[in-house]
């Protein structure tokens, strides 16, 4: 089968990609793979795949091919030319004297030039693994001096006029690339690049969770913090104020928004990338990771006519996806929708999003008093940070609007003390709040790697499992399962892949509103939350999920 064939088999890989990189292929030569890399339809790794399969050639994997020592392999003694065989990705990792044999890995296994001339020049048989080039060139360093096969000294000059230079260097674009497309690959939704001592550092966050990925050199790192910067249209001289831009690529066939952001550090400037992927986020309310019953409650609540409702949690827990996942639930002809945010992460079509500017006094206040002239139906709110907003919030819910909005509370019940804490009247609070959510995200099991255990009793205790599993036990299926990974290359050795929400939720009643106005406490709440509105919290709804082996203690304790 041909390449393409076989892409297109594995990952989808459409004909017209392969048709424009055919075009190329006519124009510029080189290798159809490489060229399917370049234009961001497949990755490397995608690549290694497809080769694999349409050779027969195995893959390196570090567990099963252990490479000889930490330094150079020892090769028979000849005149071979180290410098010209590493240079064209071939990088010799064990070696079998009494089968006279080397093993080489490569990501170019159709250049016979270099096998032929190993097998001339030693006497030896070759054998040959398929590995990304990040692979190769981290393999390479006894043979390179610790610098990658394809490294190229950029000298350490921060002018405009040089870095822009730098920017434009092949190794430096190539580097880029290679990150995003590894980000891709492992589903990383933010990519770090900061200086941390003497050494600069490229971190991914997946699932959550920062993992370190690689060192960079002072030279790289300023040459590719420019390209970042020009891609996103910052000023690449601008090193001591803080610079926020964007821009789009395709990565794997997937189309990504890549907002970049930079602040000034004592040791040079930090730089994170958001991953946006345009086609992989769907908003579906059912998808969220809510039981039952936390499902029948909040779509009852969106389905009131108006009234606030507000989603609580801490930064990056999610609550922006919950709030899209509800308008594009209630998202309809008959209804106009309006959203002010901070920033404007993912567009809806149908849906009117304003995107705050608070530097020409387009605040969230400012927005919101506009918005209440063009007639709308539902409202969003991307945040109340302060007193003006919840007013306004307010007076929008209780004047026959549907207003969504979100709060940095711990849980669902101190959302209403937080408001009250702004400013605001206890009574309007009970006129216009009709429900809060709160919400955490926690890592699922991988799929690959895990297998069933079953923690000590002491546990079960401590965390009230088995009084979760009497209390709750029409919400599962069957006994309790408890499910864990040990890490495989497909989760990137943690474990998890994927995420789930874990909630708490509450119709705010008559009864909640009387004990809110009566004893301004807490407790009272949470107590009669507990009573009569068989209330569960974030980490009862989290222990629910470690029973039905979808994630584990341990995460759930790291949220909440």
């Amino acid at each position: 089968m041909l390449i393409g064939e076989v892409l297109t088999n594995l990952y989808g890989l459409k004909q017209e990609d392969i048709e424009k990189a055919l075009e190329l292929q006519k124009k510029l030569g080189g290798y159809i793979g490489q060229i399917l890399i370049q234009t961001g339809s497949i990755t490397e790794t995608q690549l290694i795949q497809a080769l694999s399969k349409q050779l027969d050639i195995p893959i390196y994997n570090k567990d099963e091919h252990k490479v000889n020592g930490e330094g150079a392999i020892s090769l028979p003694d000849s005149e071979i030319d180290m410098d010209f065989v590493v240079k064209n990705n071939f990088i010799p990792v064990g070696v079998d004297h009494k089968k006279s044999t080397i093993t080489f890995i490569t990501n170019d296994p159709l250049n016979n030039t270099v096998a032929d001339y190993v097998i001339k020049t030693t006497g030896y048989n070759i054998l040959t693994l398929l590995a990304t080039e990040q692979t190769i060139n981290e393999l390479s360093g006894p043979y390179t001096g610790g610098k990658g096969s394809d490294f190229v000294s950029l000298h350490i000059d921060d002018t405009p006029e040089k870095l822009k230079e730098m920017a434009f260097e092949a190794p430096v674009i190539k580097f880029l690339n290679n990150i995003l497309s590894r980000a891709v690959e492992l589903r990383a939704t933010d990519v770090h690049i900061e200086p941390v001592n003497s050494k600069y550092r490229v971190r991914f966050r997946i699932d959550g969770i920062l993992h370190d990925m690689e060192s960079l050199e002072a030279a790289f790192y300023l040459a590719t913090v420019s390209r970042i910067k020009l891609l996103s249209g910052l000023d690449i001289a601008e090193k001591r104020l803080p610079q926020d831009g964007k821009f789009s690529t395709k990565i794997a066939s997937a189309f990504l928004d890549i907002r970049v952001s930079t602040i000034p550090t004592v040791k040079g400037e930090g730089v994170v990338m958001r991953l946006l992927y345009r086609e992989r986020l769907t908003f579906d309310i059912m998808r969220l990771g809510m039981e039952s019953d936390h499902a029948k409650t909040i779509i009852e609540l969106i389905s009131r006519p108006y009234g606030i409702l507000l989603v609580t949690g801490p930064t990056g827990s999610g609550k922006t996806t919950t709030l899209y996942s509800m308008l594009t639930r209630l998202n309809s002809e008959e209804r106009k929708i309006v959203t002010v945010e901070d920033p404007v992460e993912y567009q809806l079509e149908g849906i009117n999003q304003i995107q705050v500017k608070s530097d020409i006094g387009l605040s969230f206040a400012s927005s919101l008093r506009s918005i209440l002239r063009h007639d709308p139906d539902i409202i969003m709110v991307g945040e109340i940070r302060d007193r003006e907003t919840a007013e306004i919030s307010i007076q929008s819910a209780m004047t026959g609007h549907l207003v969504l909005s979100t709060l940095h509370t711990n849980d669902a019940p101190s959302s209403l003390f937080r408001l009250i804490e702004m400013g605001m009247e206890d009574y309007l609070l009970n006129a216009s709040v009709i429900g809060v959510i709160a919400q955490r995200i926690v890592r699922k099991n991988c799929p690959d790697c895990s297998h069933k255990y079953y923690p000590p009793e002491s546990v079960l205790e401590e965390y009230g499992l088995r009084n979760i599993y009497k209390k709750r036990r029409d919400m599962i299926s069957g006994d309790m399962v408890f499910i864990r990974g040990d890490g495989c290359q497909v989760c990137a050795g943690t474990g998890y892949r994927g995420r789930i929400a874990i909630f708490e939720c509450f119709n705010y009643t008559d009864d909640l509103k009387d004990i809110f106005l009566r004893n301004r406490s807490l407790e009272s709440l949470r107590a009669r939350l507990n009573e009569a509105h068989n209330f569960r919290s974030l980490r009862e709804d989290g222990m629910l999920k470690v029973m039905k082996g979808l994630t584990t203690i341990e995460d759930v304790l790291r949220v909440c």
